[in-house]
């Protein structure tokens, strides 16, 4: 708990917000001025510059748009420093700040990890293949809801008690991601409030980064061919097995989309003409689907 002399040393915190990480530095806007001393935190929505009683920098983590780490002449020596890329409020073009702290790459992944991770099927099938069904399970369902408590994890996997969920995200599945990413997946949040709904959601586990959902690339291999009596798609598809592969027919068009839990394949396929939602066959091979639907048949009555 944060006694009354903490709190005069802190920022005015908003709703559900708190601080994740704090230190002593120096800061400057442009490479002419001069180092300012402050308090630097990061919660878990901005990175704040305060000098007591009145916060001198903020921006909000979804503003932040780059990090690097570079070397600055401060006070007699060139010492490495943190160059934050926001974009400013009001203004189109990206600005800087640079920062000095006693530990500039801490900094730097803690902020990363909070503004700039992103986190993409491709990812998660990486972390998963080293996991344990408890872990994967635990891992694909965090990709889907975003969020959980630890009684609702320790359901979905049957555990014995709640440390069973805890020693499988903090020995096994945040171990194997900060190998695969350099960072955990998977943290642990008091308040943090749900992007989707608006609302707080209270002491549960989230997944870590900005959610990057599996779309169709332009230039992916997709060919459709009319062979008379016959559809046949052809479409590139990465990351799933065919058992995985549902297909809805209907009219003109074919849905692929995945079953696995998690998984965000979910594609429309409009087609040159009308086929049978009961005659189809697909076969997945290498990478490439082939999908082969027959047409509907049209009987014509003479007058």
């Amino acid at each position: 708990m944060i006694n009354s002399s903490q709190k005069a040393t802190l920022p005015h915190l908003q709703a559900g917000e708190h601080v994740t990480l704090q230190s002593q530095g120096s800061y400057k806007h442009n490479l002419r001025s001069g180092w300012k001393i402050a308090q630097c935190f990061l919660t878990n929505q901005r990175f704040i510059i305060y000098q007591r009683p009145a916060i001198r920098f903020e921006v909000a983590l979804s503003d932040i748009k780059g990090l690097k780490i570079e070397r600055l002449h401060y006070v007699i020596r060139k010492k490495e420093c943190l160059c934050l890329f926001f974009r400013p409020k009001k203004r189109s073009e990206e600005a800087r700040i640079w920062l000095i702290t006693n530990d500039p790459e801490n900094w730097r992944k803690a902020i990363y990890q909070a503004s700039l991770l992103k986190i993409d099927p491709e990812t998660i099938d990486n972390i998963s293949a080293q996991l344990s069904a408890d872990g994967l399970d635990i891992l694909w369902y965090l990709w889907e809801k975003r969020h959980a408590k630890i009684d609702q994890l320790a359901e979905l996997i049957d555990a014995p008690n709640h440390m069973h969920v805890l020693m499988e995200i903090r020995e096994t599945i945040n171990p194997v991601a900060e190998k695969i990413v350099g960072f955990p997946v998977l943290s642990f949040e008091r308040s943090k409030i749900d992007p989707e709904t608006g609302e707080p959601v209270l002491f549960s586990w989230w997944l870590a980064g900005q959610p990057e959902e599996r779309t169709r690339s332009e230039d992916r291999l997709l060919d459709i061919f009319d062979e008379g009596s016959h559809i046949q798609v052809i479409m590139e598809i990465k990351g799933v097995e065919q058992s995985d592969l549902a297909l809805e027919v209907e009219g003109g068009a074919v849905m692929i989309r995945s079953q696995n839990i998690g998984d965000s394949l979910k594609e429309t396929v409009r087609l040159p003409a009308e086929v049978d939602p009961h005659k189809y066959q697909m076969h997945l091979k290498n990478n490439l689907l082939e999908i082969r639907l027959a047409k509907v048949k049209r009987s014509f009555v003479s007058k």
